[in-house]
């Protein structure tokens, strides 16, 4: 089921093939078989969306700086200054620790496709699919590929949780926040040619 987490035992950062097999090998149920295994290029770290992003959380975050500081300087309410001061971090977040955030994803989740499954995996949280399901499309980059799976389209707002807001900030390191449904996905994958025929041998496409 997609989204679905199962407790595994710990693991650091991968990084190379035979690492990535041997976390995934702990997951699989009897009779499975890996058919492929690897991991987002922790190279890549811009999207689309941050054409936009960069800009407006600069500016935002610019905006709420100087209240901040005007709101300081003039003894404006406790209440006030502690509001500003979290729009500041939020407005942080958004500038630079998204990508930190995208980095640690990108170091420690393991992509796999098996006979039965296609899983996401940190040693810790694994969500998964049916990977005979059909509903997988592919976007290619210049030297990558990504593949999700339609997990939203039945949203249909613009809002928190909605389809289009899900699409947005996939892959920015603003996705994946409590309560947010997503596509279930595997982002900037160099390996791309071998994850897609691995994913056409078990779904039949």
């Amino acid at each position: 089921m997609p989204g679905a987490d199962d407790p595994a035992p710990d693991g650091p950062a991968v990084g190379h093939v035979g690492a990535a097999h041997d976390l995934v090998d702990r997951l699989l149920r009897p009779g499975e078989q890996i058919l492929w295994a690897g991991q987002s290029d922790p190279r890549r770290m811009f999207v689309d969306a941050d054409r936009y992003l960069i800009p407006f959380s600069a500016f935002f975050t610019t905006m709420v700086t100087i209240g901040l500081v005007s709101a300081a300087r003039s003894h404006a309410h406790p209440v006030v200054i502690a509001l500003l001061s979290a729009f500041v971090l939020v407005g942080l977040h958004m500038l630079v620790g998204r990508f930190a955030v995208k980095r640690h994803r990108e170091r420690t989740d393991v992509y796999a496709v098996t006979t039965e499954r296609v899983l996401i995996t940190n040693g810790r949280r694994t969500r998964e699919t049916d990977a005979r399901r059909t509903d997988w499309y592919v976007d290619r980059s210049p030297g990558h590929v990504t593949v999700q799976w339609d997990d939203v389209s039945d949203l249909d707002t613009l809002f928190y949780g909605g389809s289009a807001a899900a699409q947005q900030y996939a892959n920015t390191g603003l996705d994946g926040a409590p309560g947010a449904r997503e596509n279930f996905a595997l982002y900037d994958v160099a390996d791309g040619d071998a994850l897609v025929a691995a994913l056409r041998q078990v779904s039949g496409r």
